[in-house]
């Protein structure tokens, strides 16, 4: 099975990028066929750069109708409204293994966990359901007046706060109708919005709910959230922990707002104890 993973980057993300790839490229062996970046915004340099790591190289286009002045402010979304179509982008693969470029492999195990899981047909993919995390009432009601922007007043009971699915790390393969479910939800809140709140992992979260569609749960440590909560690092093993039971986590995600944290695979430098 022609399995790749894939990635998006503006130049704000390059050093981010490099370490998702550095950690990819120390999985021995590599569970995965090719790698491939969406470029939205890259310097010339960090493109050759990553042109020498990844086998497709690709600036997407605008696949949904975001609108022009979102478009011109914040050209990386383009990113967003290329994942439902990457079986389009990238014919001739089986599996698709999507990973942010704010987020980076510790246990290379992860990789497989993904990967195993979504050749059933299933989606792959990990909650915002820890103990750990803070999820205070301000981002649950955060969340449910996106899903009523998109959705309407109807959709306020559509899905579980606590179940809301991570679009940062997922597995897919290319021939579900999972991708065209995603894409048309995706159309209906860009079309309720004028174009201005563009939400991929809304319209997946919607379209796994409506369409009733086959997921397969994974762990929170094969996609920790460190905006939610900080790990621990247990310097004995040089390892990225769970807080709460110290077990290893599999990929640190820098989401929202943790990306300035000095949370780095620790090949690079001697992390910040974090607690």
């Amino acid at each position: 099975m022609r399995t790749l993973v894939v990635t998006s980057a503006d130049e704000s993300y390059a050093g981010m990028l490099r370490d998702l790839v550095e950690s990819l490229e120390r999985c021995n062996p590599q569970p995965y066929t090719a790698l491939a970046c969406l470029d939205v915004g890259l310097a010339p340099e960090t493109r050759e750069w990553i042109e020498q790591h990844a086998e497709h190289v690709v600036e997407p286009a605008w696949d949904l109708p975001v609108n022009e002045a979102k478009r011109l402010l914040r050209p990386h979304l383009r990113a967003l409204t290329a994942r439902p179509f990457l079986p389009r982008y990238f014919p001739g693969y089986d599996l698709f293994l999507w990973i942010d470029s704010d987020a980076w492999v510790q246990e290379p195990s992860t990789l497989n966990a993904y990967l195993t899981a979504a050749a059933t047909g299933s989606i792959a993919i990990a909650s915002h359901d820890h103990p750990a995390y803070r999820r205070g009432n301000e981002l649950i009601e955060w969340r449910l007046q996106q899903r009523r922007a998109y959705f309407g007043e109807q959709a306020d009971l559509s899905s579980c706060p606590a179940n809301y699915w991570n679009a940062g790390v997922f597995a897919l393969r290319a021939d579900t109708p999972l991708w065209n479910h995603w894409a048309h939800h995706f159309a209906v809140g860009l079309a309720a919005t004028e174009g201005d709140l563009c939400s991929d992992q809304l319209a997946l979260n919607h379209a796994i709910m409506v369409e009733q569609l086959p997921v397969t749960p994974l762990h929170t440590y094969c996609n920790w959230l460190c905006h939610l909560a900080m790990p621990s690092y247990d310097e004995q093993r040089m390892r990225y922990c769970d807080p709460m039971d110290n077990s290893t986590l599999g990929i640190l995600h820098l989401s929202a707002k943790s990306k300035h944290l000095n949370i780095r695979p620790h090949w690079h430098h001697q992390p910040v104890v974090v607690t």
